[in-house]
């Protein structure tokens, strides 16, 4: 019956290709489009995809020695429940899809598969994440043919607000019109900076929502004759573009946060903490893919607003994890943690599914997170930091690969050959933008998330 309705809106909404489209390891939204015809049998069938395609680079190269090379066959199969129409492109519509086996099982290399294992494993336990992922993004114009950013002003400036409002409100517009809700937007520090906060939504729903996000704004902006990038680090002398997870777990029927308790240090429970404690013990693996780009590096560097020592702290805004108070009155529904070493180039199916991943391990392990940090850990001194543990992040995406290759935990609980198929892409791209020169990373991911 869903099915039959949707042919009716097709034709009356003049839709004449259906975008099925999946997010890869490496972070590039990809897919293939059908006709309106064929819907009934791409429901049933899938489209057809070589297994290499997860394997590949942002440059489209294949590694050698990935194990899935150009023989052999998955199927995009859509999933129904996320058919939006494009409001920002006359005639297109969009599918989010899982990547599965010829015969209809989940393939292993699958991102939303992983993520969907891992709520499953949470629903075991009678709890359910919910979580937003809060993007920051460059808007670029076009003066005299060269891309610039739209402007040099302050953070929360209101004049920035009046310069970016021709570009924000499309934005919001489209994402409003598929059903994203739009909390908050403001601009941030950077050149040409903004930031769109959405409303939180469960597990699945909320990776869904960042994919939808990011092609919303990306096409948005192509519309109106303009460009967004969420280049982690777009400009050197410039704040960098953030992708704050914030989440909080649930009961199963989402009406307890399980992160909360009214006579907890800062508003959080046993539960938040020994979460967060586990996030903070695999964080080094962790941001090989919260912080998948060579270029995301950049970003960690002392009183950037972007936290580079590995610790937590209630409001710091420099801390790897930060405990959000609540809003008063709303204490109980409004108290979650926020990770900050993430950034807009991740899959957030892989990034979701890690967090979970330690999450549950630091639960399981009943871990403490330690004493939290009451201010920027870059004003401590060297010995002081040292005395408290606090230890710097990984200095770049290798150190990062490594430490995932050695983490029991991630590769055990995502798969060892989802694990090492990953470090093989991602350092094959390591090594092309180490042979290209200083402007390779601009070219591989300024206009490419």
């Amino acid at each position: 019956m869903q099915q039959e309705a949707l042919k009716i809106q097709l034709a009356e909404q003049n839709v004449e290709l259906i975008r099925a489209i999946y997010v890869g390891p490496d972070g590039i939204t990809r897919g293939k489009a059908f006709r309106p015809g064929s819907l009934d049998e791409i429901l049933e069938s899938g489209l057809g995809l070589t297994q290499a395609q997860a394997s590949v680079t942002v440059f489209d190269h294949l590694p050698p020695e990935s194990k899935f090379q150009p023989v052999g066959e998955v199927r995009i199969r859509p999933d129904l429940e996320t058919f939006q129409v494009l409001p920002y492109l006359p005639g297109h519509a969009r599918m989010l899809s899982d990547i599965e086996t010829i015969d209809g099982q989940p393939w292993e290399l699958c991102p939303r598969n992983l993520l969907k294992s891992f709520l499953s494993k949470l629903a075991d336990q009678g709890m359910v994440i919910r979580a937003a992922f809060e993007n920051e993004f460059t808007i670029f114009i076009n003066v005299n043919g060269e891309w610039q950013p739209l402007d040099q002003l302050n953070c929360f400036s209101s004049a920035a607000m009046d310069l970016a409002s021709p570009y924000i409100l499309p934005i919001i517009s489209a994402l409003e019109k598929q059903g994203v809700i739009v909390e908050k937007y403001y601009p941030e520090a950077g050149h040409g900076q903004h930031e769109i906060p959405v409303r939180h939504q469960p597990g699945l729903q909320a990776a869904d929502q960042q994919v939808v996000f990011r092609e919303t704004v990306r096409g948005t902006a192509q519309a109106n004759d303009f460009r967004v990038s969420f280049m982690p680090k777009a400009s050197p002398e410039s704040a960098g573009n953030g992708c704050h997870i914030h989440f909080s777990l649930w009961d199963s029927s989402c009406e307890q946060n399980l992160f909360y308790d009214a006579d907890g240090k800062y508003g959080l429970s046993q539960t938040a903490r020994h979460f967060m404690a586990g996030i903070l013990k695999h964080l080094p693996a962790l941001m090989a893919f919260t912080a998948p780009t060579t270029n995301s590096y950049s970003r960690f560097v002392e009183r950037c607003w972007s936290s580079c020592y590995v610790c937590w702290g209630p409001d710091n805004r420099e801390a790897t994890v930060r405990a959000a108070s609540g809003f008063r009155g709303h204490e109980s529904a409004t108290v979650n943690l926020e990770f900050k070493p993430s950034d807009p180039t991740c899959n957030p199916y892989l990034a979701l599914a890690s967090l979970v991943c330690a999450g549950l391990d630091g639960i399981k392990n009943a871990f403490d997170p330690g004493e939290p940090i009451l201010t920027d850990p870059a004003l401590f001194s060297t010995e002081e930091r040292e005395s408290r543990g606090l230890t710097r992040y990984p200095i770049d995406l290798a150190t990062a690969l490594t430490a995932l290759e050695q983490n029991d935990v991630l590769r055990t609980g995502l798969g060892a050959r989802r694990v090492t198929d990953y470090v093989t892409m991602k350092r094959s791209e390591i090594e092309m933008i180490d042979s290209l020169g200083k402007d390779a990373e601009q070219q591989a991911y300024l206009f490419r998330f």
